[in-house]
């Protein structure tokens, strides 16, 4: 965690941050020869030439905007940077003591919270969007059963667009396909917690990638 009375610190997870992902700026060349100047962690010459090579790589305003502002030795650093340099292992470890490890991810319960989202997520049936959601699986199941005993009636639904007027036939193909969709969810957490214990799904990107159902769902939420 960084000390509050440190400015530096945020400024260089900050930059490395940035070095990672392969992001250059101004603000990183200027914040980079500063640290330098300021030899932060006796590790002056790595931010120097971190610094150097992230200037040489800038537009020409950008870096002409640094160059300005160089003594001798820093410009010739820019002139002469070459390949990205190596992070000192003191430094490295110095940074790594300011945020703790990230908790483990739960697979069973992130792979529980997308069969929710594609359980959830609606279906389309014949051009018709119908929700999945709980309450709607409720209504569902209640004017399915209502059609079963009064066959000849004609039911007032509510999907996605509006309301619509059903027949038993079309009432019950849409709580058969509602009922496949949340069956089929739920056999799909199965197979993907069978995958966890085995070892072939460690990951949440893998469980996003796993087969979950469609058929036209709202996508889930990542």
């Amino acid at each position: 965690m960084h000390r509050i009375d440190s400015m530096y610190e945020p400024m260089v997870e900050a930059l490395l941050a940035a070095r990672s992902e392969n992001k250059t700026d101004r603000w990183m060349a200027s914040v980079a020869f500063w640290l330098g100047r300021q030899q932060i962690y006796n590790v002056s010459d790595f931010w120097l030439a971190l610094a150097a090579k992230i200037t040489s790589g800038l537009d020409a305003a950008d870096k002409e905007t640094i160059l300005d502002q160089l003594n001798n030795k820093e410009a010739a650093l820019v002139a002469s940077a070459g390949d990205w340099p190596e992070a000192p292992a003191s430094l490295l470890a110095i940074v790594a003591g300011w945020s703790p490890e990230p908790p483990p991810v739960d697979l069973y319960a992130y792979a529980a919270s997308k069969r929710y989202a594609v359980e959830t997520g609606g279906i389309l049936l014949n051009g018709m969007r119908v929700m999945t959601d709980r309450a709607s699986q409720s209504l569902i199941t209640g004017a399915y059963n209502y059609v079963q005993a009064n066959p000849e009636v004609m039911v007032k639904f509510k999907t996605a667009a509006g309301f619509v007027e059903l027949t038993a036939t079309q009432m019950t193909a849409i709580a058969d396909a509602v009922g496949a969709r949340v069956q089929a969810s739920f056999a799909a957490e199965g197979e993907v917690n069978a995958e966890i214990i085995a070892g072939t799904i460690t990951t949440k990107g893998e469980i996003d990638a796993f087969a979950w159902p469609s058929n036209g769902a709202v996508a889930p939420n990542t």
